[in-house]
């Protein structure tokens, strides 16, 4: 069931890469305000 010329969805490829790209920044964001406010010990 396998087809050689299936090509994904350019739309489905971008919201992903967006959806990611979030996901690193927000994760960021709260790291590097743990890091600020010295938390980690």
């Amino acid at each position: 069931m396998e087809k050689k010329d299936y090509k994904a969805p350019q739309g489905t490829f971008a919201m992903m890469l967006i959806f990611l790209l979030l996901i690193v920044l927000l994760w960021g964001n709260a790291f590097l305000q743990l890091l600020s406010r010295g938390v980690t010990q």
